[in-house]
């Protein structure tokens, strides 16, 4: 029998997907990356593109590599977003003096101009998705996402 003419009934005692924090965190994600997405749409950035740029203007030049890791991404996967944003003039590259085989990523004034258009809409964003939160919740929220970010 394919499960899809199985009934409910057979699984539900067995199998409850809401109390696997994976898909529960996929389903928040989703939720707060299509909020971002809507308040930002204007600035024709993708959430990652946004948080590179932020990223960008909390550390300044930092070597790609280092930016991969501080917005979470693959080395292949930043490169790409990196010359993405390089054909936008959002961000420039240069030798880094120390060592000539790296490259640093910082952003240029048009990235940071940008980025400071942004900042108000994704707030708004972030407060749309932690609406329904109580101030002492979304403390607890972000202490919790911590341990699990970090473990």
């Amino acid at each position: 029998m394919s499960t899809e003419t199985r009934s409910g009934a057979e699984f539900g005692n067995i199998f409850h997907i809401e109390d696997h924090a994976g898909h529960m965190l996929r389903r928040a994600h989703q939720r707060a990356t299509a909020n971002l997405h809507r308040h930002i749409a204007k600035l024709d950035l993708t959430a990652q593109q946004f948080a590179t740029l932020a990223r960008l203007a909390e550390y300044g030049a930092v070597s790609q590599n280092q930016l991969g890791r501080l917005v979470d991404m693959e080395p292949a996967n930043i490169h790409g977003l990196v010359r993405r944003l390089l054909k936008r003039g959002l961000v420039r590259t240069e030798s880094n003096d120390a060592d000539r085989r790296q490259l640093l990523v910082s952003l240029t004034s048009q990235g940071r101009a940008l980025l400071e258009t942004g900042l108000r809409p994704s707030e708004e964003a972030n407060e749309e998705t932690l609406a329904s939160l109580s101030a002492a919740e979304r403390t607890e929220l972000f202490r919790i996402l911590g341990k699990i970010a970090v473990a």
